[in-house]
């Protein structure tokens, strides 16, 4: 029951007969409007509450949250945690999203970050063997991409996940082999932004992850 009353919030949410701030009815009221028990709507409105969806004010009542995207996929990386395929999910869902990053950061990054992914490139080289001091540089290059592409939605999405990439890396991290064709993989996306191309900054991206994931 809980489950159909969280289904029915949200198809009233989807249809705009409720909105992001509007206060729900009072408990009483809405169990009986629903014709469900007290206990079960109580249950699917703190469900809705963790995913975001609402929220419950003290002495006020439960309202809509601002539905924000950020807010929305907070728990995310927790969910994929729970998955027996979370490696395999994830690279399919960077695959999906960091191509689409990397063209509207070509079309969108500065001379300040294209020198600032220039000096990834260079440290990543030098850091070769070091597993720690790669993945640092790793991670700030593909986080300068995050951050030029502009777009708060994909940007949220990819630090939800942020910790299930954290553990592939520490997973591939220590192999020389990974760390070269890395660098490889990191020159040619870099050219391809500096050069503003989308679609040759889309497929580097996407060849790197395929790199990774077979390594």
């Amino acid at each position: 029951m809980p489950q159909q009353i969280v289904s029915r919030l949200l198809d009233l949410i989807q249809q705009r007969h409720l909105e992001p701030g509007d206060r729900l009815p009072a408990e009483r009221e809405l169990a009986a409007t629903m014709g469900v028990s007290r206990s079960s709507l109580r249950e699917a409105l703190r469900a809705l509450t963790v995913l975001g969806v609402t929220e419950m004010r003290h002495g006020a009542g439960t309202y809509i949250s601002s539905l924000e995207p950020d807010l929305l996929v907070r728990h995310l990386s927790f969910v994929l945690s729970l998955s027996d395929h979370a490696s395999e999910q994830l690279f399919e869902a960077r695959k999906v999203v960091e191509p689409a990053m990397a063209a509207l950061a070509a079309e969108r990054i500065d001379d300040g970050t294209l020198d600032l992914l220039e000096a990834c490139v260079k440290r990543a080289r030098e850091a070769i063997g070091d597993a720690e001091a790669f993945m640092e540089t790793d991670l700030e290059l593909h986080d300068a991409i995050r951050v030029a592409a502009e777009n708060a939605v994909l940007g949220r999405f990819m630090e939800s996940i942020r910790a299930l990439g954290l553990a592939s890396r520490m997973r591939t991290g220590s192999r020389r082999a990974v760390h070269e064709q890395t660098v490889r993989d990191h020159r040619a996306i870099v050219a391809a932004l500096r050069a503003h191309d989308p679609e040759a900054a889309s497929a580097a991206m996407h060849r790197h992850l395929e790199n990774v994931e077979r390594a």
